[in-house]
């Protein structure tokens, strides 16, 4: 049934080309809002913001963005002395 819905959009849509023939089809509709619609908790971003925090600091202001990047998803993977340990070995 789902599939049925959505080639009967698609082949709505290409005929049409109005977006107005979503609203016949309740699945298609559903599935686009689950999947264009965001988290409304920024928790993460904040997590992410207190690890760049604790690389970037006064000492390591130069680093390029790849570098702060790459060091911020190795803080997800592995603990924070580790990461500092390997940064500091980097870039004394």
């Amino acid at each position: 049934m789902k599939c049925e819905q959505f080639d009967g959009y698609l082949a709505a849509i290409a005929k049409s080309q109005s977006i107005s023939s979503l609203q016949a089809f309740p699945v298609v509709v559903k599935s686009f809002q689950k999947s264009s619609s965001t988290l409304p908790s920024s928790a993460a971003v904040e997590r992410l913001f207190s690890a760049a925090s604790k690389i970037l600091t006064n000492r390591r202001c130069r680093m390029g963005d790849e570098t702060i990047d790459h060091l911020v998803f190795l803080r997800s993977r592995l603990s924070l002395d580790t990461v500092l340990a390997v940064a500091d070995d980097c870039y004394d």
